[in-house]
């Protein structure tokens, strides 16, 4: 018997993502993901062997856009798929795909700091009456 090699949390997704091959983007649709990368199946694009690739995209229920240069792996090609392994992403990507994976509500940086400075903005109004 075959042991999963995978030692990451996996969620299932459903989410359609730009994968950059040699500066060209394609669409793919992601179908679970883990802290260390992602599966992906193909939708309009060439074989391809395995190599580097960025990705960009969006999780469930948020704004923030998460790009991530990885590896691919090797495809099962009955299925048109492969995956992704991560190799490099700055801290707030990687804290929005943690947030996902724990089920917690992903932070939204820049909304939280323009509504953090319309209600300070709005508490120095003075009351007209």
């Amino acid at each position: 018997m075959k042991l999963d090699a995978r030692r990451e949390r996996r969620r299932p997704i459903n989410i359609l993502l730009n994968k950059y091959v040699d500066g060209v983007p394609y669409l793919c649709r992601g179908v679970n993901l883990s802290r260390g990368g992602i599966l992906l199946y193909k939708l309009l694009e060439p074989e391809n062997e395995s190599g580097e690739v960025t990705l960009e995209f969006q999780l469930p229920d948020s704004e923030h856009v998460i790009k991530v240069s990885g590896m691919m792996l090797q495809e099962h090609r009955w299925a048109r798929a492969h995956g992704v392994r991560f190799q490099q992403m700055d801290s707030a990507d990687r804290e929005a795909i943690d947030a996902f994976l724990s089920g917690r509500e992903i932070r939204e940086t820049a909304s939280l700091d323009a509504t953090a400075s319309l209600d300070a903005t709005a508490s120095r109004r003075p009351v007209e009456g």
